[in-house]
């Protein structure tokens, strides 16, 4: 054996004899000089970072000889190889060498895949599709900390707070998804991103996060925490988290005010009434119509249930546990004061969107008040 060889044993068992094959489960695939370089990168990082990079670069050479591109495509593996090159970063160290070395795997990988079974490009895709994976993650990780160390000495809360009252934070992210959430929990698990919150409504914004990932982190979120929430995702750029708190907060509040359940919602399940409530005038409007039926016994509670049975009145009646012709007095009672019958499609969208609007008033304070906007 030689002594490039025996280094690289070394390097792969350093952590005992029994784990070289668990932690490089295909270390005997590779050609002993690309053994040796794998060597010398893990045999180059500081201490502290060399057991998650051996890790790592044994699941990268186990995906990239089986060719399953799928071990980096869930979120949880994505945010793992992120966390290696975060660990660099802190460690001080540059992720250059093993791009290096991943690059010299993949290459690899491919010609041996088309060695072995030439004419299928499935599967050559596969192999350079976790070579790209492990790269932008690796990378992607590195550069995240690298920034955040850079943001003064802001950091939780603080950085949170900073960037949803529009200051400007040195060293923070170029963009964030922004989540907005109401529910039982009174606190939230981070997914690699900073949080605030006051009693059950609050915000979590994930650094880096593009545009296409809201629904994938808000039900990320979901999953994550031990009661039901409504949670809506809205993507910004740094300069624009505000904003982007402010729509994500309405879109919340509109639908815990349409009884909508709790889950993941967008804007467009609300476009009117997002729109009705972001013009100032038209929301006055829609409050002075409304305020009637909230005054008068009864009148608010039956329009919600006749809402929420789609103008059912039988449906509507029974879930109120009244006659329906108790519920058709109060109907017409809502049609007098309003100038609006509920019955008729056109009158009943005029008063669903008051009522959504005007219940939402309260939850929209709460978000205002988290963001420091009130």
């Amino acid at each position: 054996m030689t002594s490039t060889s025996i280094r690289a044993e070394a390097a792969f068992a350093s952590e005992g004899a029994s784990s070289a094959r668990t932690a490089f489960p295909s270390v005997a695939a590779l050609p002993a000089e690309l053994r040796a370089e794998v060597a010398a990168a893990i045999d180059e990082q500081p201490a502290e970072a060399r057991a998650v990079v051996r890790r790592l670069l044994g699941a990268t050479v186990a995906a990239l000889t089986s060719g399953d591109q799928r071990a980096w495509t869930s979120a949880r593996e994505v945010e793992e190889t992120a966390r290696v090159g975060s660990a660099l970063a802190a460690a001080g160290a540059l992720p250059d060498p093993l791009l290096v070395v991943i690059g010299r795997l993949t290459g690899w990988a491919v010609e041996r895949t088309a060695g072995a079974r030439p004419g299928t490009s499935g599967v050559l895709k596969d192999v350079v599709r976790v070579g790209h994976a492990v790269t932008r993650g690796l990378a992607g990780g590195f550069h995240r900390h690298a920034r955040s160390r850079t943001a003064s000495s802001l950091a939780g809360e603080q950085l949170a707070s900073a960037l949803l009252s529009g200051r400007q934070v040195p060293g923070a992210a170029a963009c964030y998804q922004v989540l907005a959430v109401l529910g039982g929990a009174d606190r939230l698990p981070p997914l690699g991103g900073v949080a605030v919150i006051r009693g059950s409504v609050g915000y979590l914004l994930v650094p880096e996060a593009g545009p296409g990932r809201g629904p994938e982190l808000a039900a990320r979120l979901q999953e994550a925490l031990p009661t039901a929430v409504w949670v809506a995702p809205h993507w910004a750029r740094a300069t624009e988290v505000p904003t982007a708190a402010a729509a994500a907060g309405d879109v919340v509040a509109l639908a815990v005010a349409a009884d909508a359940p709790a889950g993941v919602h967008r804007l467009e399940d609300f476009a009117v009434e997002y729109a009705a409530m972001r013009h100032a005038s038209v929301e006055t409007e829609l409050r002075r119509l409304i305020e009637p039926v909230f005054a008068g016994p009864g009148l608010a509670e039956t329009l919600r249930a006749f809402l929420r049975a789609d103008g059912n009145r039988t449906r509507a009646a029974e879930a109120l546990i009244v006659h329906r012709s108790t519920l058709d007095y109060r109907l017409k009672r809502i049609a007098q004061l309003t100038g609006h019958d509920p019955v008729k499609p056109a009158g009943m969208q005029v008063l669903a969107v008051a009522m959504t609007t005007s219940r939402a008033a309260a939850v929209r304070a709460r978000f205002a008040a988290v963001a420091g906007t009130r």
